[in-house]
Formats: C-alpha cells, sequence, structure tokens
C-alpha cells in the first residue's frame, strides 16, 4: 500500500510539475518574456489584494512577494549604452531610407513663383498668400515659432501644388513652442528639407508638427527631419471631408527622450484617411512614459481604406528603451465613432498594404498588431526582436507571406489569418530565441549582413504586386523570396542599419 501511495505521490508531483512547466512554456509563447516575469506582472496586484484580506497570511504572502519579483522591462526607462547622447541630424547616415542631403528639385512641376524668406514672420505671412504654383524656398538659418499654429489653408493644384522647403537638407531649422505646428487645411501641400522640432516646455503642449485636416488632400511631406512631438503628423477629417492620398516620404521621425506626457503618442497618427502611402521613412524612439505607458510608431485608422507601408525602418527602441512601443498598427488602439469615416467603424481599416519593410527592437510588444483590420496584406517583411505580429478581433482578416518573423503569429479574439512562405519558428518563440540570427550576423543590433542566403531565396511566396524592396529595386518577375531586400548573387545594398 505504501508503494502505492508513493507512487502516486510521484505520478501527481510528476503531473504538477509537467503542468507547471507547460503552463510557463505557453506563458512565454503568448507574452514573449520570460515566464516569470509575466506571471510577476498578472499576480502581483492579486497578491497585494490577498495581503490585505487575509493579515493572518503575510508571512507566507511574502515568501510569495519574493518568488514574483521579477523586472519588468517595460519599467526600466534607460539609454542603451553607447548611444547616451540625443540623435543629431549631422550625424544622420541614411542612405536607403531617411533624408537625403540633397537640393530641393521642382521635378518638373510646373511653378508660378518662387519666394524667399528669411524671417518667422516672413514665413506665416508667404503661406497666408500662398497660390497655387508658388514655391517657398526658407534661407539657411533657424526660426523659432510660439502662439498658435501656423495656418496652412490655400489650395493648391494637382499641376501647380504649393511647397514650402529648404533649398538643401540640414540647412533650415524650425522650432516650434507650438500645441501643433502647420494646420494643413489647404489641398496639394509639399513640404521639404526642414528640420522641425518641438521645443515646448510641457510634453503634453507639443502635439504636432503637421496637423492635416479635412479637404487638404495629396499633402505631400519628404525629406524632412521631425523631432519631439507627441504625434509628428496628425491626420483627421473634418466636417464630413477627409484628407486622402497623402506621401510621407524619406523622413526621419524621432523623440529624444520618453514623453512626458498622458496624451497618446504615436509618430505618425492617420486617422479616417485613405490612399496614404508611407515609405522609405525612418521612424525611432517614441516611448511613452506616463499613463499606459503605450506608444506606436505609426498607425491607419478610422475606417481607412488602401493605406500603405513600404520600405520603412522602425527601431522602436534605438537610443533608449523602455515602455510598450508596437511598431505598426492596422487599427491602433480604436477610434471613437465621431472620428471614423464612415461613423461606425465596424472596420478600423480595410485592404492595408505592409510590405517589404524592417520592424525590429520592440521587444515588450509586437511589431505588427491588426485591431479590426480586414483584408490586409503583410508580406516580405523583416521583423526583428519583438513580440511577432497580433490579429486580433473578428472583423480582422490577415494573409501573412514570406516575412521573417521573430515572435509569433497570434491570432486573439477571433481575429483571422492565413501564411505561407515565412520564416518563424514555434519552438523559437516559445524558447524567447529569434529565427533572424540564425540568418542575419547580428540583426538586434543593426547588423543585416545574410549568413543563410538559402533560407530567404527558398521558401518565399509570391504576390502579385511586390513593388520595390527595401533598397528600391525593382523585383524581378516571378519573385519569390523571403524578406525585404532582393538577393541576386551580388553585395547586398544595405548591411548595417542606422
Amino acid at each position: 500500500m505504501r508503494r502505492i501511495i508513493g507512487r502516486l505521490c510521484g505520478l501527481v508531483c510528476l503531473i504538477s510539475v509537467l503542468g507547471i512547466a507547460g503552463g510557463a512554456l505557453y506563458t512565454q509563447y503568448i507574452f514573449q518574456e520570460a515566464f516569470y516575469v509575466t506571471w510577476s506582472r498578472l499576480l502581483r496586484p492579486e497578491l497585494v489584494w490577498q495581503k490585505d484580506k487575509y493579515p493572518s497570511l503575510k508571512p507566507a504572502f511574502k515568501i510569495a512577494e519574493r518568488l514574483l519579483s521579477g523586472t519588468d522591462p517595460r519599467d526600466l526607462f534607460l539609454s542603451i549604452p553607447g548611444k547616451e547622447s540625443a540623435a543629431r541630424v549631422s550625424d544622420w547616415r541614411g542612405s536607403v531610407i531617411g533624408p537625403e542631403k540633397n537640393t530641393a528639385d521642382s521635378g518638373g512641376i510646373s511653378q508660378r513663383a518662387e519666394f524667399d524668406v528669411d524671417s518667422a514672420e516672413g514665413l506665416v505671412d508667404a503661406i497666408s498668400d500662398a497660390a497655387p504654383g508658388d514655391v517657398i524656398t526658407i534661407a539657411p538659418g533657424e526660426y523659432t515659432f510660439s502662439g498658435k499654429s501656423i495656418d496652412v489653408a490655400s489650395d493648391g493644384t494637382e499641376t501647380q501644388p504649393i511647397t514650402i522647403r529648404a533649398k538643401a537638407f540640414g540647412t533650415v531649422t524650425l522650432r516650434f513652442a507650438l500645441q501643433e505646428g502647420f494646420h494643413v487645411r489647404g489641398a496639394n501641400w509639399i513640404f521639404e528639407n526642414l528640420i522641425v522640432d518641438g521645443i515646448c516646455s510641457s510634453d503634453s503642449y507639443c502635439e504636432h508638427a503637421f496637423h492635416v485636416t479635412g479637404k487638404a488632400r495629396s499633402t505631400i511631406i519628404r525629406n524632412n527631419w521631425i523631432s519631439n512631438f507627441n504625434a509628428s503628423l496628425k491626420v483627421n477629417g473634418a466636417r464630413g471631408r477627409f484628407p486622402d492620398g497623402g506621401r510621407v516620404t524619406r523622413n526621419v521621425f524621432v523623440n529624444d527622450r520618453p514623453r512626458e506626457t498622458l496624451n497618446p503618442v504615436t509618430l505618425l497618427d492617420i486617422v479616417g484617411a485613405s490612399n496614404w502611402v508611407v515609405e522609405a521613412n525612418f521612424i525611432a524612439d517614441f516611448a511613452k512614459n506616463q499613463g499606459d505607458r503605450t506608444s506606436y510608431g505609426a498607425y491607419f485608422k478610422g475606417a481607412g481604406e488602401d493605406n500603405v507601408f513600404e520600405r520603412n525602418l522602425v527601431r522602436c527602441e534605438w537610443r533608449r528603451r523602455g515602455g510598450t512601443r508596437i511598431g505598426f498598427s492596422f487599427g491602433g488602439g480604436g477610434t471613437t465613432q465621431e472620428a471614423c469615416r464612415d461613423g461606425k467603424c465596424r472596420e478600423e481599416q480595410s485592404r492595408g498594404i505592409m510590405r517589404n519593410n524592417i520592424v525590429m527592437n520592440c521587444p515588450n510588444d509586437v511589431g505588427v498588431y491588426l485591431n479590426k483590420s480586414a483584408s490586409t496584406l503583410i508580406h516580405n517583411n523583416l521583423i526583428i526582436d519583438t513580440r511577432g505580429i497580433d490579429v486580433r478581433f473578428p472583423e480582422t482578416t490577415a494573409t501573412i507571406l514570406s516575412n521573417v518573423i521573430d515572435g509569433r503569429i497570434l491570432a486573439r479574439n477571433e481575429g483571422r489569418f492565413t501564411e505561407r512562405g515565412n520564416v518563424v519558428s514555434f519552438i523559437d518563440a516559445t524558447l524567447n530565441a529569434d529565427v533572424s540570427a540564425g540568418v542575419f550576423a547580428d540583426p538586434a543590433a543593426g547588423d543585416v549582413t545574410v549568413t543563410d542566403e538559402n533560407v530567404l531565396t527558398t521558401s518565399g511566396t509570391p504576390v502579385s504586386n511586390p513593388a520595390r524592396d527595401f533598397c528600391n529595386r525593382e523585383y524581378p518577375t516571378g519573385h519569390a523570396q523571403v524578406g525585404p531586400v532582393f538577393i541576386d548573387g551580388k553585395r547586398n545594398c544595405i548591411t548595417m542599419l542606422p
């Protein structure tokens, strides 16, 4: 009898150990962090409540508290070693993404007149008087603005847009102590080659460098460096009209430190608009250090359609770590009905595309989040050192093809997806290991020198319109490689990321 009881006790212990181990591995797969960190975060509030309820058991609760004392990495707002100083425009070494140190070019667009301005007041006046085809060129220097936003109300035309520019990137700095800098209400404006920096005494005041609203269709923001705003670019409807067809190309969007605000922090916050293209930008360090501490690099939401992220580099943690940072999202955290394009937002986005991007260093949340995003296509991206992709809610349907994905693809709350040709591993995700480390030299540090070409060239799935690769090269017909950079047997177009 004793032998039987002993065996039963052993079996119960074994089942318990296996159950705990299985629960730990499952926790790691879902949350993509060490299980004891997750358990500590989830159980600590319950422990505090129970300790107050049963004071006689305080010694036992103290022991449990010691066991659940894992540090939550989201609470550690620290500089990354070697990158303690703020990023400087003069140090920018981007090549295939971000600003080019070029001279502005009209690109064949018909111009009516060119106006040179050399003061803050002169710029405001020139914008107020602008007509289709005008080019407003700002003389080299620094210009400081305070008070109200800069009203950009005149309409350009498709063939004669209105341009605000520096002749060469890096020569003009606009310093905004404004809640919103350029309030763009007119159609067909171009902003290029500018450095725009938020200098508000309170982070809650510097909301937007650009606020594009209502009928401001076909706005182009290109070749700029934009820093220190909660939402550097905000796009939304006004009076039933939405500013469709915008283009955000080859900019840097970055903050020098975590934002001390309860306001939303999303560097590109595009709500209700359709047919926007966000391409070849560098988006980094968009932490929020108050409230829920959750922030986004960029999202489309508010019932817009046919929006595209392509050829961008997102580094959630570039020079600073901490907080909960999500790279790209279709749907964001959801939209209030009055801000929705259709007044309902049953679907936050439809037919969104994310292609040929690199999203990296988002260790405390997913690189890509889909929230009520219908018919989403995600292909040929490289997702490094993140928790992967979340596909959430019944309205969300996604096709996920030919990506390299650290972490997992997780359907939540009845979200649905199909996936083919991806380099992703259930085992590595469960053990919190990164598959990208077996394909590239040191991807988490930005070294994407390919070490295993065979993985990338043999398992991809073709798409009907692959667009252009991360380095802006045209894919050959029938392209079926994995990841955002086409491998043609020659030296890679990029090996070290900014």
